[in-house]
């Protein structure tokens, strides 16, 4: 595969974001005057025409962006329709590769000529996607398999995307140092070079399926070993709606509300009995069988993003969840701290405070009242949630879970609106919580948890005593010292506040152009920009 090399791609990305944000921004004064509904119809064509430059842009890009688009068309909690809809197209109608490089790479795989291999087998491929495509054929003793082909070049593909990320990576960080982004490029790489390799995702689809083993409501297809290889997977052929396809799943007398519940059971069982999860359940990769009581079976396919987790990772979900169905604010934070997002040093006080907030404001909400807050909402809730305490962390191995839980909250909000995910996974949650050994090995554990603190208690308190009758705990300062941080908090409180007025003035003047006050507009748009030509010239002087 032929492909632009890493900053041809940068910039491919950088126009298409330039080209989408002059889109939305011009003409906007034209419409100022107008009525509600052509205000709407105007946003909804910008978000269309936006979405499908994005949908091009991807098809025309491959590998990594393929995986972007996806996993945005999972998020239409957040996203409006038009843009889930056009990137939907991304999870199983990506234009395929022509067959003749794909029956070069089987004969190389499998050594051995296509029609030697199969009793028969499609050239047309029932699915693309970003790293390979699927193909339907027949083995010699008559069974259906569908045959996972990586493409030829993908490889220089991912390396090339990777390379642009990392530049990208480089200067995030230099922006924003308290922000570990090469700890999530790291995490992200590892994923996608795993990915590439399909004996890794044969040997997860392997103990997916022995964890569903007495699963009737659950389907994994069988791995079939000798006509797999490092980039040829085969796999027993499971049929299926596509579980984004309700009119057909309403057409086969499938509740749509009983698919969200099984989707919410499986999660749950993976996560707190299993400890290894399918971490890509965007809905090309999720399918529905009708079961024969009318009941929904729930069928997973493509497992090379998975993911293990640890017995650590695993007590503070546990803990985190118990907390948040209780409403526990105290045990939520140590639930936090168990899992690495909150340092044992932090400021506990501060940091409840802030999950007493965000239990506020998202527990009880449903998907349908989600949709109304906008993304800068949420990610303004979320920079303001970590800029609490220093002691606030993204630990790498939850980026995926964050990832997963993400697009599983889109899939659940399209098939019942009104659901809140939390209530609906809290009978499933209490069910695998509860210790299967019964009560009393449940009170040994809690038993043990206490016997523990109280042991490490006077070892914690002995230690810190010693460190403050070293004089370790001592706060030396001098007055040059105190001088000279408070001249540089005063240069830094001046750029903060000149920056957050021009920005107040900038979303002052999109508001009021919406609203049809255009001289109003021009006044808070030429505001904003003699302020912000005062934060840069106080950035010069400094």
């Amino acid at each position: 595969m032929t492909v632009p090399g890493a900053l041809a791609r940068m910039a491919r990305v950088v126009a298409t974001a330039v080209w989408i944000f002059i889109r939305y921004h011009s003409g906007a004064a034209l419409v100022a005057f107008s009525s509600d509904e052509a205000r709407a119809a105007r946003r909804s064509r910008l978000h269309r025409r936006a979405a499908v430059r994005i949908r091009l842009a991807a098809i025309d890009l491959r590998g990594v962006f393929i995986k972007f688009g996806q996993f945005m068309s999972a998020r239409m909690d957040i996203l409006p329709e038009e843009y889930t809809e056009e990137l939907a197209a991304l999870q199983d109608q990506v234009p395929p590769m022509p067959f003749p490089p794909i029956r070069e790479r089987l004969i190389l795989e499998l050594g051995r000529e296509v029609a030697d291999l199969f009793a028969a087998f499609d050239d047309r491929p029932i699915a693309a996607a970003s790293l390979g495509q699927v193909h339907e054929a027949r083995l010699p003793d008559g069974r259906r398999v569908a045959v996972k082909v990586q493409y030829p070049g993908i490889q220089s593909v991912v390396g090339a995307d990777l390379r642009a990320a990392r530049l990208i990576v480089r200067l995030l960080q230099w922006r924003f140092p308290r922000i570990r982004f090469d700890k999530l490029y790291d995490e992200f790489a590892r994923v996608l070079q795993g990915e590439l390799n399909y004996l890794n995702e044969g040997r997860s689809a392997d103990r997916f399926r022995a964890n569903f083993a007495g699963e009737a409501s659950v389907v994994v297809p069988e791995v079939i070993w000798p006509y797999t290889t490092a980039h040829v997977l085969t796999l027993e052929y499971v049929e299926g709606v596509k579980i984004t396809q309700f009119v057909q799943l309403e057409a086969l007398g499938i509740d749509l509300r009983a698919v969200a519940r099984l989707v919410a059971r499986a999660y749950m069982q993976q996560i707190l009995v299993h400890q290894f999860f399918h971490g890509d359940p965007h809905p090309g990769n999720l399918f529905v069988q009708r079961a024969p009581d009318g009941s929904p079976r729930l069928v997973f396919v493509d497992f090379g993003i998975m993911q293990r987790i640890t017995p650590q990772m695993h007590e503070g979900i546990t803990r985190t969840i118990r907390a948040v169905i209780d409403r526990d604010v105290p045990e939520v934070v140590r639930g936090l701290q168990a899992l690495g997002f909150v340092a044992v040093t932090g400021n506990v006080g501060e940091i409840e405070r802030a999950v007493d907030f965000f239990m506020d404001r998202y527990r009880d909400m449903a998907p349908r009242m989600f949709k109304n807050i906008t993304a800068f909402d949420v990610a303004d809730d979320i920079e303001q949630f970590f800029r609490v305490s220093h002691a606030l962390q993204v630990p790498n191995n939850f980026i995926l879970f964050g990832r997963t839980a993400g697009m599983l909250s889109g899939l659940c909000a399209r098939l019942d609106p009104e659901l809140n995910l939390i209530e609906l996974a809290k009978p499933y949650a209490v069910e695998f919580l509860v210790d299967r050994r019964g009560r009393w090995a449940t009170w040994l554990r809690r038993g043990r948890e206490a016997a523990e603190l109280l042991t490490a208690l006077p070892r914690e308190l002995h230690a810190f005593l010693t460190r403050a009758n070293r004089g370790e705990f001592q706060t030396l300062t001098s007055s040059e010292e105190v001088t000279g941080g408070l001249a540089r908090l005063y240069g830094l409180s001046q750029r903060a506040l000149l920056a957050a007025v021009a920005l107040a003035f900038v979303w002052s003047s999109v508001a009021l152009s919406e609203r049809g006050h255009a001289t109003a507009a021009g006044l808070c748009a030429a505001a904003a920009v003699v302020v912000f030509g005062m934060f840069i010239a106080s950035i010069v002087r400094r």
